[in-house]
């Protein structure tokens, strides 16, 4: 898929906000997953995010050996009835092609003309093809919606994902079928870090958590619950398993074995070439 088919598929009133912001903070990690962030100006091309860094930072470390981030692009509102950003994830690459490091800089020049010009050779250019994007729009949640509790929820729409959404009849006619209940017990492991990535799941109840280990450090720990799934991205970069995933209550799962869900997804995307060209294309878009 091409980048302007990419950006096709990204709903407008995200490329509009896209269009108008400055500012990402992005979240990049070690191959053992200790996470680092930081803020870049950035600019955009349709749906894909450029920013600039020097190839001695630890973000510029971080991407040469593990490309998978995440990112937020948002502005603080004293009104949280008003607040609006941009939430994803995707990879990161640099950019090396000449005439893209030019169309780059131009980009830059156009958005902050005020920058004082001078030579790129002392920094990198980097390239994010997003691979799933949510839109915070509070403005469109209903103010009934507050229970009086403590804190604001913000009001997220998964508005574009690299795993297309499954039409009805495949999630009728495949998912139910091959997708199998089980149920994990609590303290009990259900995926090993460093192990094969051999199945998709999905949380029905209960809770667990997802824990990498880090360079020597804390341990970086995620809760996984009902609705959550976890899985796919090892299977879809035929890499080991980022993370041991423990029930720590009783759950119940469901599970996808690797083939059926690399299956399902290419059917998804109305393809028949191999899986992993199909993906890749989709993740490097700008690079083929």
């Amino acid at each position: 898929m091409s980048a302007a088919q990419m950006t096709a598929e990204v709903p407008p009133e995200i490329v509009a906000y896209l269009d108008q912001s400055h500012t990402l903070t992005l979240a990049s990690a070690s191959p053992s997953g200790t996470p680092h962030a930081s803020t870049f100006l950035f600019v955009n091309d349709g749906a894909t995010l450029y920013f600039w860094t020097r190839a001695s930072t630890l973000t510029a470390r971080h991407v040469a050996q593990n490309p998978v981030v995440s990112f937020a692009i948002d502005e603080y509102s004293e009104n949280l009835d008003q607040t609006r950003g941009v939430q994803g994830r995707g990879e990161c690459s640099v950019v090396l092609s000449g005439e893209q490091i030019a169309h780059v800089a131009d980009l830059f020049g156009q958005r902050f003309p005020t920058l004082s010009p001078g030579s790129t050779m002392s920094i990198s250019f980097f390239r994010i093809v997003p691979s799933e994007l949510q839109f915070i729009d509070n403005s469109v949640a209903a103010s009934a919606d507050a229970d009086g509790t403590f804190g604001a929820d913000f009001h997220r729409d998964r508005s574009f994902s690299v795993i297309a959404d499954l039409p009805l009849q495949t999630v009728d006619n495949t998912i139910v079928a091959t997708l199998p209940e089980s149920e994990v017990a609590a303290g009990e492991t259900i995926a090993r870090q460093g192990g094969p990535a051999d199945k998709f799941f999905i949380v029905l109840e209960g809770e667990a958590e997802a824990i990498r280990e880090g360079d020597g450090g804390q341990p970086v720990i995620s809760a996984l619950s009902a609705g959550n799934l976890f899985g796919e991205m090892a299977i879809m970069r035929d890499q080991p398993r980022a993370a041991t995933v423990t029930a720590k209550t009783d759950v119940k799962l469901l599970a996808l074995d690797r083939d059926t869900f690399r299956e399902l997804i290419a059917k998804s995307l109305g393809i028949t070439l191999d899986f992993d060209q199909v993906i890749r294309g989709r993740l490097d878009a700008l690079d083929r």
